[in-house]
This record gives structure tokens, sequence and C-alpha cells, in this order.
């Protein structure tokens, strides 16, 4: 699978990581082709939201999966309203829903891959160029044939 880390992304990370829930967050687990849906999405929770917290960032069903609280969790705290994660949610939907229809791997249009054993939203050229199923070790390497 490929991820946004602090080698292909540094400065995306250097922003998130600053959210991320008890250590620094430090690896998206999204292909590159979402880059900007997840600056996008931190971004818009940070002009809300300042010091949310950054559960996690993910691949789920296919879709953009961008975990968040609108500011840490406190146990036995009521710790945001309604509003807010009404507010929050919204930006986080506005994400999943751009995610629909973009290659998760090189960002241009597409569809979900559902027939795979691992959902994914894929153009036609990579769904083509990275067989199904991955790896032993879960690793989808390119088709070099």
């Amino acid at each position: 699978m490929w991820f946004l880390d602090s080698t292909n992304s540094p400065a995306l990370m250097a922003e998130l990581s600053w959210h991320g829930r008890r250590v620094n967050f430090q690896i998206a687990r999204v292909g590159e082709g979402w880059r900007d849906l997840v600056a996008d999405c931190h971004r818009s929770i940070v002009a809300s939201f300042p010091d949310y917290e950054l559960l996690d960032v993910k691949q789920k069903y296919g879709v953009l999966a961008f975990q968040a609280n609108p500011r840490p969790w406190v146990r036995d705290r009521t710790c945001w309203t309604d509003n807010e994660a009404a507010a929050l949610g919204a930006i986080k939907e506005d994400a999943r829903t751009r995610s629909e229809s973009r290659c998760e791997w090189c960002g241009a249009d597409a569809q979900l891959r559902d027939s795979r054993s691992v959902w994914l939203t894929l153009c036609s050229p990579c769904d083509a160029r990275f067989p199904d199923p991955p790896d032993r070790a879960g690793h989808i390497q390119p088709d070099e044939t």
C-alpha cells in the first residue's frame, strides 16, 4: 500500500503531526493521489477548530476516512457541543465525498473498485497496473508485464 509520510509529504505531515493524539502523527494510510484532499480537510478543520485532535487518516471501504475530534478528548468531560461535532462532521464528509471520484494513487478521475480484495477508488490505468490481490505481505506491486 502507499502512504503519506515525512518522506513523500514533509510539509503536510509537519502540519498534521501537531494535532496527533498523545504522540506525533507520522503516517497517513492513503495514497498520494489523495494528498490534496487530506491537506484541504486538515486546513478546513484548523480554520474552525485550531486545536483539533487527529486520530487517524486512512482509506476505508475505498473512501477517505479522516478521523478527528474538535478538540482533545478528556475522560468524564463534555469536550465539544453537538453543533461543533456536526460542523466537524460536515468538513470530513466533504473530503470523503470528494475521494469517491479521485484515484487514491494518482489523483485522476476514478471510481470505486469494489471487486478487489481491498476496495479502492482508482482510475482505470492504476486499476490495470496494480494487480489484485496484494502480495503476501499486503503490498500492491505494479504489474511489470
